[in-house]
């Protein structure tokens, strides 16, 4: 964000007012979003930076670690429901291995300012041990808690007026506030106690009375069997006069700080338990030379044994460019092959060192997450309490291949563009374009022992002998790439499918009537921009292939219309999309439109009688929307 011309610092923060909370009772999705980032966004950048200054005073070890993010998702997905404006604004802070953070929210739908520990399922086990290791320690805290959520066992019938109702009466059941008085909920065991029998049971599992001591929400949540996400803080009524002064600063630091301590109990019990293995490491400084690799005609041979129906000049364009520049991305439609080529290539490179059935240990595939902000969630981090390199898969790939500068050693990073690749690949893309080929690891030494024991130098220098390739599929869930990415890659669009290739090295039996349908219903999507490949192709057919004996194959083969193709197709009232709406529905009931003119002039026994019944039913259903609403998709 630009400072202001005046370079005057942001002001602090000074509380919520009803403007700004109205910002979140603004009409329409962009309307909301706006008037959140300029009503809301202020005081809460305001809060986080008092937040940082007091973390860092109190924390000066741990705080550095984490990292502050704020909600960027402009509206609320409501599945088959049209997309409604964002009902909470809040910014995070987490830290890697992730899975637990803290969060400071303004939510119109508790109407509520809350503090929350978040608990994904995944870290459930070790907040556990956390809990069962210093029980004692974490016993005032986990009394004070006043908020508590089970996300798995809240019914999802819950409405807004039933929780605004609960939140009211917890606000009734604590104590009245002065700015200097001690925070509210450090309370008695008896408000305590009162405060749980009204809690509602959406958001706490209740039991009979026990001892406060060994029957807790903690304790309910463990003994729960869903393994649920646990949401478990504080919160503020907006009727509470206390959020709009000043001084409500100092409670919500204090909350943050105090579920802070327990976040980072958690993320030590996860590094702790961190599988590692030694590994030993020689990084030279000798520019490494190219591996011998087998002829280009071997290794499209090889690849093709294997069943694969790319073009073998697309094989050839992808051999030559990973010889020329260690970084490729493979663009193109979701089940084209993009993923499967890095994986056949290595192992084609490899076959000599292979035996049938082994896992390629010169291949590593990475599942790029959403929530990765920075290199640390690939290359590992330093943590500066224990004074050891947490590493990741890709860097001890990376020590691997340092170590044995003959043998060429390849990397997936599978769905490249779910998070921003120039934030994580940062130092890579760097180190790519200097002659030192170095990364910074953050270490504040020239040397790093890992979690495995073994030293790790810093700046740590990147293997030439590592070649990595970006999958990207572009979609409403992934980033564009920047100029800056691509500037540094070769690119290859895997966008065709050669069906004819497909039939040719498909093993087991096609129908020819089959075949011929799913190759129209291919032209047809791809009409409307929307064409499917190789994997939907697959398994279209062994949909059918399971259900002999069971279904008929036109009813088996009409399902996987429904199933497999129809829900990708959507989007505005297009002259494009009207036409391969219409002749998909021409396919699947067996009469040109000049038979039934509109979708909604369709008669039942039209659709009785169709060869693709389900399927035929389902388009005219999303034909006479496009014609309605000019908007259609598969939910309609």
């Amino acid at each position: 964000m630009a400072k202001p011309a005046d370079q005057q610092p942001a002001p602090p923060f000074a509380g919520f007012t009803p403007a700004m909370l109205a910002a979140m009772r603004a009409p329409g999705v962009a309307e909301r979003w706006a008037a959140v980032q300029e009503q809301l966004h202020p005081p809460l950048a305001a809060l986080a930076e008092q937040l940082r200054a007091e973390g860092l005073r109190r924390f000066p070890r741990a705080w550095p670690l984490y990292e502050t993010t704020f909600k960027n998702l402009r509206y609320v997905n409501r599945g088959t429901a049209p997309r409604a404006p964002i009902d909470e604004y809040h910014f995070a802070l987490d830290r890697p291995p992730r899975g637990a953070g803290v969060y400071v929210a303004v939510s119109a739908a508790d109407r509520a300012i809350l503090v929350t520990f978040q608990v994904a399922r995944s870290r459930r086990k070790d907040l556990a041990r956390v809990w069962e290791a210093s029980r004692a320690s974490w016993l005032p805290l986990v009394e004070r808690v006043n908020d508590v959520r089970f996300l798995d066992d809240r019914p999802r019938t819950e409405n807004r007026e039933q929780r605004t109702k609960n939140r009211e009466q917890r606000t009734e059941n604590r104590e009245p506030r002065t700015e200097n008085r001690e925070p509210q909920n450090r309370r008695t065991a008896e408000q305590r106690t009162k405060n749980e029998e009204q809690r509602p049971e959406t958001r706490e599992p209740t039991t009979e009375h026990a001892a406060p001591n060994t029957d807790t929400w903690l304790d309910r949540y463990f003994s729960t069997r869903s393994s649920s996400p646990l949401l478990a803080g504080f919160a503020y009524s907006w009727d509470d006069p206390q959020i709009g002064q000043p001084g409500f600063a100092a409670q919500l630091i204090t909350d943050v700080l105090a579920l802070f301590q327990l976040n980072e109990a958690v993320m030590e019990q996860v590094e702790a338990l961190e599988p590692t293995g030694a590994q030993v490491l020689r990084d030279g400084r000798a520019t490494y030379a190219q591996g011998v690799f087998p002829p280009i005609e071997q290794i499209v041979e090889r690849i093709r044994a294997r069943g694969f129906a790319l073009a073998d000049a697309t094989i050839r364009a992808y051999h030559v460019a990973l010889q020329t520049k260690p970084l490729v991305i493979l663009p193109g439609i979701s089940g084209t092959g993009k993923t499967r080529l890095t994986r056949l290539y290595a192992d084609a490179i490899h076959a000599a060192n292979l035996t049938p059935g082994q896992d390629n240990p010169f291949y590593l595939i990475v599942a790029v997450q959403p929530d990765w902000h920075n290199a640390r969630d690939l290359l590992g981090y330093y943590n500066a309490l224990s004074g050891k390199f947490h590493t990741t898969p890709f860097l001890r790939l990376l020590q691997r291949a340092a170590a044995d500068p003959s043998t060429p050693y390849y990397v997936c990073l599978d769905e490249l563009n779910l998070a921003r690749p120039e934030y994580y690949l940062a130092p890579i893309l760097s180190a790519l374009e200097t002659e030192e080929h170095l990364i910074d690891l953050g270490v504040p030494g020239p040397t790093a022992e890992t979690t495995g024991g073994e030293l790790l130098p810093n700046p740590f220098r990147l293997p030439l002998n590592v070649h990595i390739t970006g999958t990207v599929n572009v979609d409403e869930s992934t980033h564009t790439l920047s100029d800056k990415l691509l500037d540094r890659a070769n690119l290859i669009e895997l966008t065709d499918v050669d069906l004819p290739a497909f039939r040719a090295s498909y093993r087991g039996a096609i129908d020819p009537t089959v075949w011929q349908t799913i190759t129209q219903l291919h032209e047809l999507t791809a009409q409307a921009g929307q064409p499917f490949g190789y994997r939907t192709v697959g398994e279209i057919l062994r949909y059918i292939e399971q259900a002999e004996g069971v279904l008929p194959r036109s009813q088996a083969l009409d399902q996987q219309i429904k199933q497999k193709i129809l829900p990708k197709l959507r989007g505005d009232d297009t002259p494009r999309l009207r036409r391969a709406l219409a002749g998909l529905l021409e396919l699947t009931l067996g009469q040109p439109q000049i038979r039934w003119g509109s979708a909604a002039r369709i008669e039942p026994e039209q659709l009785s009688a169709a060869p693709f019944p389900e399927s035929a039913e389902k388009l005219r259903r999303m034909l006479e929307r496009l014609e309605r609403d000019g908007f259609t998709d598969f939910y309609s």
